[in-house]
């Protein structure tokens, strides 16, 4: 009995010194700035398109014209995803989060950039095909200009969403980095909790 006793006044020492180096209200914090940056970002890249193909598309060139129309189209989309996106963050309780907890969104986020980058190269190769068969098409300057459209969008996103997850990967490394101080140890009839200083 009092074994048990010593164990778990052991934890009750040792968990609060824990949980002041590993800071988890703080480390939550950093992940939604990083988030609300990138989203920040993406609105601007958004801004940019809206604004200088809106101009652009005044032009007699069939695939120039259809090339900015897209750029448009993108780009409300983008802003409209960044400004979701935005909110979202803004939102997340973030108040005592427990160890679980930082890891579910940390893992949620890696993996949205992930599907993200795969699903931009999807767009890059649909571009592709697009502007390689628009000879076969019925409108070709229609075809080519949104293909070329289609691949630029898709190669800044594929960048975008590349850098995002290097960002929030480096983010994780800072919590593996920062909860390798405390181990817990288990054997045969044996429990301890171990804290490197």
């Amino acid at each position: 009995m009092q074994k048990i006793y010593l164990l778990i006044l052991t934890v009750v020492f040792i968990v609060p010194v824990f949980s002041q180096t590993l800071d988890l209200t703080k480390y939550e914090k950093e992940r939604v700035k990083t988030s609300k940056q990138a989203m920040i970002a993406l609105a601007g890249w958004s801004v940019v398109n809206i604004a200088g193909s809106a101009i652009a598309t005044d032009t007699r060139n069939d695939e120039n014209r259809y090339f900015h129309q897209m750029n448009v189209m993108w780009g409300g989309i983008n802003l409209a995803i960044a400004g979701l996106g935005y909110w979202g963050a803004s939102r997340e309780k973030i108040d005592n989060p427990t160890l679980a907890d930082v890891l579910k969104h940390q893992n949620k986020i890696e993996k949205t950039y992930l599907i993200n980058a795969g699903l931009d190269l999807v767009y890059v190769g649909s571009g592709l095909l697009m502007n390689k068969t628009a000879d076969n098409q019925k409108n070709p300057g229609q075809f080519r200009g949104y293909g070329n459209s289609i691949m630029l969008q898709g190669g800044f996103l594929l960048v975008y969403d590349a850098i995002a997850y290097a960002i929030h990967r480096k983010h994780r490394k800072q919590l593996n980095n920062k909860g390798s101080n405390l181990t817990l140890n288990a054997g045969p009839g044996a429990v301890s909790l171990t804290y490197t200083f």
